[in-house]
């Protein structure tokens, strides 16, 4: 080989170096998500249980990843700022956000959200709805509310606990559209999150704050707040003392929310399953499971394909009970 041509070999074997060098600088891997700070949009006020549990699940992802993980609360429009803002964000890792009970936004003309606006990461908690009272309140139990509602069906100031046409109030409606009650003319008043709700109540500004059980924990035990009945199949194992609704009524009927991490339509499925990966290990972390049911969370876990089945699910279950009590407008 001449001296011209090992120099045009060695010349091309810099270039090609060169190349491949800056490829793996430009496009780092999947595994090494997250390279620097993500926001966590929380679409709730601070305070309630999609603040903790977000908060929680948080302090975890630092702790495996090494990153910051900022949590944002976005409460506006019910949520709706919130998830706008991250169903916007670029699709890159960086910016993600709890994903809850959505398909009313779209069915009441408040957004357009559908199953397609998410890539659907993973869901790690599930709670049912509850039924709260002021701690004087002259409401026994849940027959007394339906009763009252029966009577004079705007008699009662009902606080949805967050955006109203939602998780919290739809199970509930649909109790009172079963018992004869005319939801039509229900007061339901909506409310930046569960912890303003409640704080309402205990202030005398409601009548009824409709929520889950552990949110109402720092009121009732300085008691403030009275919790009349759980919409379960079977009584909650951390608050024996609460009855089901169905216990009351002689029906079952179960309702409530669920939270998961989502971000924009459109990411790599490939940063999918690394997200879904560091959020599954911060969800079996012992810290995590433990803060969880010490505050009487439900751990739920769904997979990001799962997931996906279960808004598709969930989409038609919303407007299946939207039309049936009269929401859709």
């Amino acid at each position: 080989m001449g001296p011209s041509m090992v120099s045009g070999w060695k010349a091309a074997l810099s270039v090609a170096a060169f190349v491949a060098t800056a490829t793996a600088w430009s496009v780092p891997t999947m595994a090494a998500w997250p390279e620097r700070p993500v926001t966590l949009i929380v679409i709730a006020g601070a305070g309630g249980g999609s603040d903790f549990t977000m908060r929680l699940l948080a302090r975890e992802l630092e702790a495996r990843t090494g990153q910051p993980f900022t949590v944002v609360n976005q409460a506006q429009g019910g949520g709706v700022v919130g998830m706008t803002t991250y169903v916007k964000a670029r699709p890159d890792g960086y910016t993600l956000g709890q994903l809850s009970p959505f398909a009313q936004y779209r069915l009441l003309g408040q957004a357009d959200f559908t199953a397609a606006s998410y890539s659907p990461v993973a869901q790690f908690n599930a709670d049912p709805a509850a039924i709260h009272v002021a701690k004087g309140s002259r409401f026994q139990g849940v027959p007394d509310i339906i009763a009252a509602l029966k009577k004079d069906p705007g008699s009662l100031k009902i606080s949805c606990g967050g955006t109203c046409n939602a998780s919290w109030d739809i199970p509930f409606v649909s109790l009172l559209l079963d018992q004869g009650v005319d939801v039509s003319k229900v007061n339901l008043i909506p409310a930046p999150g569960s912890a303003a709700g409640l704080q309402e109540l205990a202030a005398g500004g409601v009548d009824v704050v409709l929520c889950s059980l552990p949110e109402t924990d720092a009121l009732t035990a300085a008691g403030r707040v009275r919790s009349v009945g759980v919409m379960s199949g079977k009584r909650l194992d951390r608050y024996p003392a609460v009855p089901t609704v169905g216990e009351q009524v002689g029906r079952t009927y179960e309702g409530g929310t669920w939270r998961a991490i989502a971000g924009p339509a459109g990411m790599d499925p490939a940063l999918v399953a690394a997200i879904e990966d560091a959020v599954k290990a911060a969800y079996e972390s012992e810290r995590f499971q433990k803060g969880m049911k010490e505050r009487g969370f439900g751990l739920q876990w769904r997979g990001s394909a799962e997931l996906a089945a279960f808004l598709k699910e969930h989409e038609a279950m919303t407007e299946r009970v939207i039309n049936a009590v009269g929401y859709k407008k």
